[in-house]
């Protein structure tokens, strides 16, 4: 490593400390053990492993999108499943969902849930790699309802999940 890619290198830590590159730098991915996706609302957090996301009741789907060249079976808890899990008696009204290289969305949860979108951690029956836009996919059935093929709902579909904020 010369000089300059050292530098640079200490230069991106310094001034993002907390990047989720930094602060996943050890986790694997890939192990559907590992707790990688934080759920995050009024200063309390929970933390779940794709094995953890798939003990929960499960909506399974077929569809395509712009992204994916032929159908696929997508499955994974409903937005109103893993909420249900992390907090029973809650509403919530928005959710900043954060990937691993600090990309974010914000979404109306209503919303969300009215379209039917889950979070996908399995395509075509296997855990999805980070490769491959895993660990945790927000997809909508798409094929099922035409209506949702639109910019927005495309927008919304973000991959490599690793946080949510809820409010």
């Amino acid at each position: 490593m010369n000089r300059r890619t050292v530098l640079l290198a200490i230069s991106a830590a310094v001034a993002h400390p907390l990047s989720s590159v930094v602060a996943h730098a050890t986790e694997n991915f890939d192990d559907p053990a590992a707790r990688l996706v934080s759920v995050t609302a009024g200063g309390r957090t929970m933390t779940f492993s794709r094995n953890d996301l798939a003990a929960l009741p499960q909506t399974r789907f077929e569809t395509k999108a712009p992204w994916i060249a032929t159908p696929a079976v997508f499955e994974g808890p409903s937005v109103a499943a893993l909420l249900r899990a992390f907090a029973p008696e809650a509403t919530f009204e928005r959710a900043e969902i954060g990937a691993l290289d600090d990309y974010m969305v914000a979404a109306e949860v209503p919303r969300l849930v009215a379209d039917g979108a889950i979070f996908a951690i399995r395509q075509d029956g296997a855990f999805m790699p980070v490769a491959q836009k895993g660990p945790v996919l927000v997809i909508f059935p798409f094929d099922d309802r035409p209506e949702l093929q639109d910019k927005s709902h495309f927008g919304l579909c973000i991959w490599q999940i690793s946080q949510i904020r809820l409010s």
